[in-house]
């Protein structure tokens, strides 16, 4: 199954969708949703033998403000994006399911995709290539050593002995 997602800059999420086992083809762009907004966002292929739908979302609400209308919600909406429409209905479900998890409500939507435009191939795969890159230490760092502490079995081997090397 392939997914996009948005709810924060898109090299945020490429470094966490990146780091899990069962998700491959990460590239990280700018989705177009139905309303015609440009959004930053990334694309993967998901293989639930390896991790299920439920976890790829639950992934994603805990990587970003999913409970939130801060004041950039409107650049960084929070949703799911089904490449295919036949997965609308199974995305909303799995969300619905993941939601009851959380106290507070959470705003993000699931919706069709109109359009992905991957960025170029140089600033593809950013965390892995640049980790000591300010930027990186600032922002996606915390949100990687978040992630190695609420999903360490869901992480790829490589990703846990890098987070683990970085965090030692």
């Amino acid at each position: 199954m392939y997914l996009a997602v948005s709810g924060t800059c898109y090299w945020c999420m490429e470094a966490i969708f990146c780091a899990l086992r069962g998700v491959s083809e990460v590239e990280q762009g700018f989705l177009i949703t139905e309303d015609r907004r440009h959004v930053e966002a990334v694309l993967f292929r998901i293989d639930e033998s390896e991790i299920s739908l439920e976890d790829t979302i639950r992934v994603h609400l805990d990587s970003h403000a999913c409970t939130s209308n801060h004041s950039f919600r409107d650049t960084y909406p929070s949703f799911i994006f089904p490449i295919n429409s036949a997965h609308l209905q199974r995305c909303q479900t799995a969300l619905n399911h993941v939601a009851e998890d959380y106290i507070k409500p959470i705003v993000t939507k699931v919706a069709p995709i109109v359009a992905f435009y991957p960025t170029p191939a140089s600033q593809q795969n950013y965390y892995w290539r640049n980790p000591s890159k300010p930027f990186c230490q600032r922002v996606i760092a915390p949100k990687m050593q978040v992630l190695k502490e609420l999903y360490p079995t869901l992480l790829s081997q490589d990703a846990f002995v890098f987070l683990s090397d970085k965090t030692a």
